[in-house]
Formats: structure tokens, C-alpha cells, sequence
């Protein structure tokens, strides 16, 4: 594992752009957390801090329910309105003496297992906004990623009641095979547990016409501990 004060790229970005995913960068950070109290209260001072004002795009804390054998207990997202604000983050974040500090208490708290990157392709459904909400997120390989994602839109629009969902590629990843991640989200982990995939209008097509071209190389149950937002 590498300890969060080795990390040159820390999460930063201030307000989530709900209609427009179009460019949207997304970066994540599997974390085992030794003080999870210690977390929230850094990002809590980080985000109150002049540098992560500065910019647009969401950062949300998950704590996760099931990872299977990873040794993650929490993951930090972090979404980018754009590329362009990306790399304005990156270069803010490099001489800031906020993210100096932030990196110094993370890393007290806790430790990166894994970061990934990738960008959000498409959305369905109503955005859930319950403080509880929970997320199946799919992690997949996909070998023609044009057939997939228009089979995933169709099943998306024919069950545009069932919570909100995401589909996103997945550029850099370590060793990880995975090209894509869907996700579904639910007001709470009782309502994700009742609506599985399988239940969803259009499952037997969707399965059918993906079968061949994509597999699950894995997946994850998380929850929301807390999220932040530029004012």
C-alpha cells in the first residue's frame, strides 16, 4: 500500500455538474481507513480551504459494504467538470500548501490501496439525493464498447424509475483489466439489495446481446459518508 503523503495527484474540485457528463473526469481513491473520524474532519478543512474553493466539481466519501477480498474500507471520488479543470486542479494542487497539509493529516488516517481515473460517458434516471444513498458499481471488461453502451441505454431508459445510473470508462487503472463501470444508485442499501439488475424491464435482452462482449471482473457495495460542493 502507499501511504496518501506519497500521492502527487490528490483529489480536488468543487461542484458536480448533474446535467452535463459529457467531459466529466472522475478520479478514485481506494482507501483503508484507520480513523475514519480523522478522515471526514480533513476533508472537512480541506474543503473549507481557499484552494478547493477555488474550483468546480464534487468530492464524495463512500464507505464500502462489500469489496471482496480488497482491503479498502472507504473510497474517495472526485469529479471534474471538464478536462480543462482537471489540470487547472493538478496545477493549483502542486504548490498549495492546503493540499500540503491535507496529504499530512490523510496520511494519519489512512492509506491509498488503489487510484484510478476514468470519464463519465452517460447517465439515466432521477438523481438520488437521500444522505444514505448506496451504489452497486460494476466493474467490467468490455470488447466493443460502442454495442455495449447502446445496449446499456436501452435497458437505462426502459427503467428510468429505478433509481439513477452511470456509465462510465475507465482509462488508467493499474493492472486492473476493467475498461468500464456501471453503477446504480438507490436511496438506501435495502432499496439496491430489492433491485438487482435482474429485476429491471429488458434484463433478458440486455444480458443476451452483452454476453459475448463484456465480462464482470468484479463488484462493490458502498454507501455515502459525506459529500462537498463549492458554494
Amino acid at each position: 500500500m502507499k501511504n496518501v503523503v506519497k500521492k502527487t495527484v490528490v483529489l480536488m474540485s468543487v461542484i458536480f455538474a448533474q446535467s452535463s457528463f459529457g467531459q466529466a473526469i472522475f478520479q478514485g481513491y481506494d482507501m483503508a481507513v484507520s480513523n475514519p473520524a480523522g478522515v471526514v474532519a480533513a476533508m472537512d478543512r480541506f474543503m473549507a480551504s481557499p484552494t478547493a474553493q477555488a474550483f468546480t466539481g464534487s468530492v464524495f466519501l463512500y464507505q464500502y459494504i462489500a469489496n471482496g477480498e480488497s482491503e479498502a474500507t472507504h473510497n474517495i471520488l472526485v469529479v471534474h467538470n471538464s478536462p480543462e479543470e482537471f489540470n487547472q486542479s493538478l496545477a493549483a494542487q502542486s504548490t498549495s500548501l492546503d493540499s500540503a497539509l491535507f496529504l499530512t493529516e490523510m496520511n494519519q488516517a489512512a492509506q491509498v490501496v488503489n487510484t484510478n481515473i476514468g470519464q463519465i460517458l452517460a447517465s439515466s434516471g432521477t438523481p438520488v439525493t437521500s444522505p444514505n444513498r448506496a451504489g452497486m458499481w460494476y466493474f467490467l471488461s468490455v470488447e466493443d464498447p460502442a454495442a455495449y453502451a447502446s445496449a446499456w441505454t436501452a435497458m437505462a431508459e426502459a427503467n428510468q424509475e429505478s433509481g439513477q445510473a452511470f456509465l462510465s470508462s475507465s482509462i488508467a487503472d493499474g493492472e486492473n483489466p476493467t475498461t468500464h463501470i456501471a453503477v446504480n444508485w438507490y436511496s438506501s442499501p435495502g432499496e439496491a439489495l430489492m433491485n438487482q439488475p435482474q429485476t429491471y424491464n429488458g434484463w433478458e435482452r440486455f444480458s443476451s446481446s452483452v454476453r459475448d462482449i463484456r465480462t464482470i471482473e468484479g463488484t462493490a457495495m458502498v454507501q455515502l459518508v459525506k459529500s462537498w460542493a463549492s458554494q
